[in-house]
């Protein structure tokens, strides 16, 4: 798992199947960030599918679903309050994120993968806790939280692990790397703060995986090189079957929590995660992104996990 010739096998020789049409989420509500969409609109479009009750997408732009800006603080608080208005909330699928190849600020003043993909993400991730607890609670089920990473997470060696504070050391430009690097970076963090996260929360409540889609056709790769369509010609699945990826680690995968989901099973991350030194490092990010989201947003309710 994880090099380039078993990267190549998986995308040629998996097929991601679709959730069985006999299942059914009557009555269940799922939300999806960034479902406006590629994968996240195909697997809204599979949820839907199998008789959800109610779906809501959540995306920057406010004239077509729910607002959430993950470089608004304010945008993210204003989100989760209002999820905790919801009669329930079963399934949370937090698939927005970007693929910068070059350094960009955001609004916030941090690095932009780092912003969306990880800072932004995390507080979302915050921010819904509650309405799933609750939900979990009045209906007596467990809910889910599934993040979407990548299995790029595997193939940087992530130098900025070593610094002092590695969240601000990443907002220097001159650790931002070539390519693709920065971007695998901020999905390894997904897995660590999701692995973090999931010790800290009951699975008979909240149930928080991390899923890698594979490599498909997407919006996400347009900043790339144009040498990429010959990668997507390659090797890439087809949105849908990336979609189908996202909602089967959303909804099925049982006996899971803190996982890393990657061709529709339950699978290791990449060696770096189970190592004595990623633990220390996934308990470092989580310290530093606490105290980043304490001090530049307050308004995000976090009792859940202080």
């Amino acid at each position: 798992m994880g090099g380039f010739l078993g990267f190549v096998y998986r995308q040629w020789t998996v097929k991601p199947k679709p959730l069985p049409p006999a299942l059914s989420l009557s009555g269940k509500t799922a939300l999806i960030t960034g479902a406006n969409s590629g994968l996240g609109l195909e697997a809204a479009r599979e949820l839907v599918s199998r008789r959800l009750s109610r779906l809501i997408i959540a995306v920057r732009d406010p004239s077509k679903v729910w607002p959430l800006d993950h470089d608004s603080y304010e945008s993210i608080a204003g989100f989760g309050k209002r999820t905790e208005k919801l009669e329930r909330l079963d399934y949370a699928l937090l698939n927005a994120g970007v693929k910068m190849m070059s350094y960009e600020k955001s609004a916030l003043g941090h690095e932009t993968n780092v912003q969306i993909n990880h800072l932004g993400t995390s507080a979302v991730s915050l921010a819904v806790l509650p309405a799933l607890n609750k939900t979990s609670k009045k209906f007596n089920t467990s809910t889910r939280l599934t993040i979407v990473s990548s299995e790029g997470h595997f193939w940087i060696p992530f130098k900025e692990r070593t610094a002092s504070n590695i969240l601000m050391h990443m907002d220097d430009p001159k650790t931002f790397g070539t390519q693709q690097q920065r971007y695998y970076t901020s999905k390894l963090l997904n897995v660590l703060w999701t692995r973090e996260l999931a010790s800290k929360i009951s699975p008979e409540e909240v149930v928080v995986n991390t899923v890698n889609p594979g490599f498909c056709y997407s919006g996400l790769h347009r900043h790339s090189a144009s040498f990429i369509n010959v990668f997507l010609w390659l090797f890439a699945w087809t949105p849908e079957q990336g979609g189908s990826c996202l909602t089967d680690a959303l909804v099925r995968q049982g006996g899971s929590h803190g996982a890393y989901v990657s061709e529709q099973r339950l699978t290791a991350p990449s060696p770096f995660v189970l190592s004595p030194e990623g633990a220390t490092v996934q308990k470092k990010i989580w310290s530093e992104t606490i105290a980043l989201l304490k001090q530049e947003a307050p308004a995000i309710d976090m009792s859940m996990v202080a």
